[in-house]
């Protein structure tokens, strides 16, 4: 058995494919050369090219890389090795202006942390009562109206109540008992010796069975707001009694203005408890009113509160007695008071904090009309939560952070700026305080606006040098 074999032809490389690879493997070479020496003049020159001597776009937030792009051409940071570590030094005055770095100085002046809240206005609830009549009745007269003022003691209206005159009745019926037991008692005292030992006791009894009717009769009317007294009333005979606690209660005008036939026994007034202004009335004359019914409202305008409502993230920041300054929606006016109560609980429904302060809205109640703080207007307060007397104050952009600590840059040469740790403090606005002197004395003048470029500069150096 033979066996066969193909035999192999050798493959002719054609001329053309040769050159066709050399000339692949040369464009490689090439665009490798090309990228080495862009990335070495990109790092030669901080990646600015066509950029040099001109300030990288401001940018006071942003990552590393951001950061490192914002760097100033023709600027230099000193090493650690260096006499001055930490220095930003520029190559001319003429590069330094192009970056746009200004230097301003230091204030020294008081500074107020505040916080801004949201308010509104109200009555202070223990200078308003909503007044209702203690018994059922119509009502016989109005006296006053919606926004009158009233003083305390001034009667708002009177009210026909059949109820009122049988307590009347009662007391004078209970009194002309009293005295007549009285009487009684003073017989048998004087004749005790003619008369039983047992006449003596029940005689005793009954006198001061009428001393508590005629007692309770009397705190009956005096509950009813009426000015009614035992004392009075005592050494009065009877059409006197009669006359006096009919018309017991009525102001002497309303008296005057009025027919004494008309005027019953019935009538029971109801009078302001406290200086303040009429804020709501629900009454006319001839209306049937109930007991224990609003039928007039009376507010104290001299004296408002202030609702504010704080974040819960702040709560831990508001404490009684700090200051508040309030500015109602609409108005330049500005009232300060103090907070006066912290609730002891977050409102479930808007998760804040409510603090209240009081605040004098007005001196006089015939000026209500002219009163600044009216119920229920919205607006918007600050609470004072920290102040410094005297503080080193500079611009908020000033201030900078390089990654690992705040600083600020003073100038320490015509193109030279050296970065300074600081502890920002209290902000207000758009200046930072800064906490103690880090210069022990000498910081007065800091880099402002452009002050982001020499951090920009300082990460660069510490990027390149492995820091970062």
């Amino acid at each position: 058995m033979q066996l066969r074999t193909k035999s192999r032809r050798p493959r002719r490389v054609s001329m053309s494919a040769i050159l066709s690879l050399v000339a692949s493997w040369g464009v490689s070479l090439l665009t490798t050369a090309s990228l080495v020496a862009v990335g070495w003049l990109g790092h030669a020159t901080h990646w600015t090219f066509g950029l040099a001597g001109h300030a990288a776009p401001h940018a006071e937030h942003g990552d590393a890389g951001e950061q490192a792009s914002s760097g100033a051409a023709g600027a230099s940071v000193d090493g650690p090795d260096d006499p001055s570590p930490g220095t930003v030094r520029f190559s001319s005055r003429e590069a330094l202006e192009r970056t746009g770095i200004e230097v301003v100085p230091v204030e020294r002046r008081p500074m107020v942390s505040e916080l801004e809240v949201a308010g509104v206005v109200d009555y202070d609830e223990r200078r308003t009562a909503q007044l209702s009549s203690r018994v059922g009745g119509s009502i016989w007269r109005v006296e006053k109206h919606l926004g009158d003022v009233v003083r305390k003691g001034e009667v708002l209206l009177v009210i026909d109540s059949q109820e009122v005159g049988r307590l009347k009745a009662e007391f004078l019926n209970a009194l002309v008992t009293f005295e007549s037991r009285r009487e009684q008692m003073a017989i048998l005292e004087e004749v005790q010796g003619a008369v039983m030992g047992r006449q003596l006791r029940e005689a005793r009894a009954a006198l001061r069975e009428a001393r508590i009717h005629l007692v309770n009769d009397e705190q009956a009317l005096v509950n009813l707001g009426l000015p009614v007294a035992i004392a009075d009333y005592e050494a009065l005979v009877d059409e006197a009694r009669a006359e006096r606690i009919r018309t017991v209660g009525l102001p002497e005008g309303l008296l005057t203005e009025l027919n004494d036939d008309v005027v019953t026994s019935n009538l029971l007034p109801l009078a302001a408890p406290f200086d303040g202004i009429v804020v709501g009335r629900d009454a006319v004359v001839g209306e049937v009113v109930e007991a224990a019914k609003p039928i007039f409202e009376v507010a104290d305008v001299s004296r408002m509160i202030l609702a504010l409502k704080v974040d819960k993230e702040d709560a831990g920041k508001v404490a009684i007695g700090q200051p508040v300054r309030f500015r109602p929606d609409g108005s330049n006016e500005e009232y300060s008071s103090r907070i006066t109560w912290i609730s002891t609980e977050v409102d479930q429904a808007t998760r804040t904090l409510q603090v209240r302060a009081v605040v004098d809205n007005i001196q006089t109640l015939p000026a209500a009309t002219q009163a600044g703080l009216r119920a229920h207007t919205f607006g918007s307060g600050k609470i004072e939560i920290d102040r410094r007397g005297t503080a080193i104050v500079v611009p908020s952009q000033s201030v900078q952070w390089d990654g690992s600590r705040w600083v600020v840059f003073v100038p320490t040469g015509d193109a030279a700026f050296t970065a300074c740790e600081v502890q920002p403090g209290v902000r207000e606005g758009n200046v930072v305080e800064i906490v103690g002197d880090p210069s022990e004395g000498v910081l007065e003048r800091v880099v402002g606006a452009g002050s982001h470029v020499l951090k920009s500069q300082v990460l660069l150096e510490r990027i390149e040098s492995g820091e970062l």
